[in-house]
């Protein structure tokens, strides 16, 4: 009987880590997913590939609004940091609005915040150099810190706070 229990006790605890590493890969492909976005958008906002024009700007809005929506499906993952997740996606929103006044050098301000935003918040979810499967996760064994890096979620909340220079 004990041995029964004991196998449904670790049956069911890898059944959670399974999962639980699982989500984490989740969590790093949009983060990912959202540093791809910021950075379509930065090299619009900047000038350098592209002349800053209508076309541009709309790609650029495009690209911000895909990003904001990327951090709020992470957000429902991450569901114990969505409010500093919503904080950032509110400030990606909000950053459109300079499109109509930016001026070059704040052009170039801006897409440099975002791309910096973008890899923090991939640093930040980010496990320790671990090496993921596909939909799976790091090593069963992996017993390191979960994600994100609190400090890098930090980091990228300032930066949003200063996107638009």
């Amino acid at each position: 009987m004990i041995l029964i229990i004991g196998v449904l006790i670790v049956v069911y605890w890898s059944d959670q880590r399974i999962a639980e590493h699982a989500r984490w890969d989740n969590e790093l492909h949009y983060a990912q997913l959202f540093n791809i976005n910021v950075d379509i958008a930065a090299d619009s906002i900047e000038g350098t590939f592209y002349p800053w024009n209508n076309q541009s700007q709309m790609s650029a809005q495009n690209a911000l609004s895909q990003a904001e929506l990327t951090l709020g499906y992470l957000g429902i993952l991450d569901s114990s940091h969505v409010n500093e997740l919503d904080t950032i996606a509110l400030k990606v929103h909000g950053s459109s609005s300079a499109f109509y006044e930016i001026t070059q050098p704040r052009r170039v301000t801006f897409s440099t915040n975002l791309r910096a935003l973008g890899i923090k918040i991939v640093i930040a979810y980010f496990l320790n150099n671990t090496s993921t499967t596909n939909g799976v996760g790091p090593s069963f064994w992996y017993t390191g810190p979960s994600p994100p890096n609190k400090q890098d979620l930090q980091d990228a909340s300032t930066i949003a706070a200063n996107l638009t220079g």
